[in-house]
């Protein structure tokens, strides 16, 4: 079971924190994909069986400089394949890396999809600006996102430099 356990947060877990594109244009996931991750929970369940494991209680997975938190996490993998499917979280999800954050109620990472959705409450910041919506999809391969549901955006202009004279 532990094995399986290492499987999961060692091999396919950098899926989600990062992508293959470094145009995806949010923080640090690129570059941090080379870094060890740590998780941690007040409990974990895990059915061997079924490929579905559960974290309770402070779930936080990190890697580099990019940090998950949320209070519930649920994780499946593909038995034949040996594959993780899908991560769901909820309670407070955070996702910061490096300078940029996002925030909501929920998020689901589908692996199949390489697709980030935010629901409830969603804030992103990035450099630039912020946008606030109801649902957020992020194609972590193509960097592609749609926002949803009374959307706010805010953009900060350009700092000008100043001409020396």
């Amino acid at each position: 079971m532990v094995r399986i356990i290492l499987i999961i947060f060692f091999c396919f877990v950098p899926g989600f924190l990062s992508s293959d594109n470094n145009d995806s244009g949010f923080g640090t996931l690129a570059t941090d994909r080379s870094e060890p991750i740590s998780f941690s929970s007040d409990s974990l369940f895990f059915n061997e069986k079924t490929g579905y494991s559960e974290m309770k209680g402070s779930v936080k997975f990190s890697q580099g400089n990019t940090v998950l938190s949320s209070n519930y996490a649920q994780i499946s993998f593909n038995l034949t394949t040996n594959q993780l499917e899908e991560l769901y979280a909820s309670g407070d999800v955070v996702l910061k890396s490096g300078n940029d954050v996002a925030m909501g109620n929920e998020a689901v990472y589908n692996f199949t999809k390489s697709e980030l959705t935010f629901l409830g409450d969603v804030f992103f910041s990035k450099a630039g600006g912020t946008v606030k919506a109801q649902k957020a999809v992020i194609n972590t391969d193509t960097g592609f996102a749609s926002m949803t549901g009374n959307v706010q955006t805010t953009l900060l202009p350009k700092k000008q430099e100043s001409s020396g004279e």
